[in-house]
């Protein structure tokens, strides 16, 4: 799977990311420094326990790209 350039700074909460272990990721907060978002699990192919409205950080190497 191919990585698409993102910039962290200009995503908005609602968006939704494409991880690197195949989950997505709803951003609920973003700080603006680039880094990272902070996001909840829509879906996760491994843990559903991560599914939940529970908050994440979410660093900008674990993000492939934009979700669908």
């Amino acid at each position: 799977m191919s990585q698409e350039t993102l910039d962290l700074l200009t995503l908005e909460p609602g968006a939704r990311l494409r991880m690197a272990d195949g989950a997505t990721v709803e951003i609920v907060e973003n700080p603006r420094d680039g880094m990272w978002v902070f996001g909840r699990y829509l879906t996760h192919p491994t843990d559903a326990s991560k599914v939940s409205d529970a908050e994440h950080a979410i660093f900008a190497q674990d993000i492939v790209g934009l979700a669908s």
